[in-house]
């Protein structure tokens, strides 16, 4: 069988996550996610979906339901090997099994599923930061008054965005634009800090956008009771967690009419 450059990635991949790579194998692997973006997104990936699993709820099982099927099983063991190769487990035995599969399972799926909707944000949230970059300027109005953003925004959605003056902390507000996630109208806030651009995109509440790099860029999410923010630049992962703790830590600004 001919396993392919992508199918050999895959298996030292997930060696590495697991750390059952040698010392130097391990050593190559991080040189190349250093220099190789396509695998460092496939590690960012996987490394968030593991980390989803572990953080599946831990399941109480009825009590006594474990011994019982021990006890029904041993009840069922035969004495020898031709029994044993005929005979099936109980339909209790079985059932106790798929029930409690089943439920396992769930769990994953959903997990899955979560994660997957998280990541499908975040990409759309990427992308529009992206089409940003490409045009002659990354938003629709442009301004550094927080008092001429935030009135662009009430004016075009159903709820709009604290709009913090952020220059003190080295975050210039450059202005504002409308992106569209799904089928949802969403503020998104520009800022600047040095010669890197800042998108803050506001979906609803109770939305989860999962901290990831995506094609180069830093994803970073954060909740309040109004919005789920999301901050996506090419800045450092600390840099971004510094926005993060201004923006949090900025004085609302009074409600415009």
């Amino acid at each position: 069988m001919v396993v392919s450059l992508r199918d050999n990635d895959d298996l030292q991949l997930n060696a590495y996550c697991d750390g059952e790579l040698d010392p130097v194998s391990a050593g190559e692997f991080e040189r190349r996610l250093a220099s190789d973006a396509s695998l460092k997104a496939r590690y960012d990936r996987l490394s968030s979906l593991r980390q989803a699993v572990r953080s599946l709820p831990q399941i109480d099982l009825p009590a006594g339901l474990q011994a019982r099927i021990r006890a029904k099983l041993d009840t069922e063991r035969p004495s020898n090997v031709v029994v044993l190769r005929r005979r099936s487990w109980s339909f209790q035995a079985l059932a106790a099994a798929a029930l409690f599969g089943a439920v396992i399972s769930g769990s994953v799926m959903m997990t899955i599923e979560q994660y997957a909707q998280r990541e499908n944000l975040a990409g759309q949230v990427v992308a529009d930061h992206i089409r940003g970059l490409l045009a002659p300027q990354p938003f629709d109005i442009a301004s550094s008054d927080r008092h001429t953003v935030k009135p662009w925004f009430t004016a075009r959605l159903p709820q709009s965005p604290q709009v913090p003056d952020l220059a003190a902390q080295g975050f210039t507000l450059l202005g504002g634009r409308v992106d569209v996630i799904g089928h949802d109208p969403v503020a998104t806030i520009v800022y600047k800090h040095a010669a890197h651009t800042v998108s803050l995109t506001t979906l609803r509440p109770g939305q989860s956008v999962s901290e990831q790099t995506i094609a180069g860029y830093n994803v970073r999410s954060w909740s309040d009771v109004n919005f789920t923010y999301v901050a996506v630049s090419d800045l450092p992962g600390a840099d971004l967690a510094a926005f993060e703790r201004a923006f949090v830590a900025a004085e609302p600004s009074p409600e415009i009419k």
